[in-house]
């Protein structure tokens, strides 16, 4: 859950951009001493999940997680922007009592 998580994270963030060859399954075992079938099981979940592809020969390949309604919610980033902590906090509440 840990590496899907991180992941979507390194997307979200633009760390990883569509295109990017992912660590081979090996790799990442051999560099945090993961159980294989873990690593495989969430590759495999990021792949249904439709964040990467697999492709013979290239690896696994990182997919855009643009989806409808991105450029809205980024007016809405930069619309928040520059409001305190306390602000944010409130709007949220607000929005999960409705």
């Amino acid at each position: 859950m840990q590496l899907v998580l991180q992941l979507k994270q390194a997307l979200r963030l633009g760390d990883l951009n569509p295109g990017d060859r992912l660590t081979t399954a090996r790799e990442v075992v051999a560099a945090v001493a993961a159980d294989p079938n873990t690593v495989l099981k969430a590759y495999r979940e990021l792949e249904n999940d439709g964040l990467v592809q697999a492709r013979p020969g290239l690896g696994t390949l990182t997919q855009s997680l643009v989806k409808p309604g991105t450029a809205e919610r980024q007016a809405l980033q930069d619309e928040l922007v520059g409001l305190g902590r306390s602000d944010l906090e409130a709007l949220v509440a607000v929005a999960l009592d409705t």
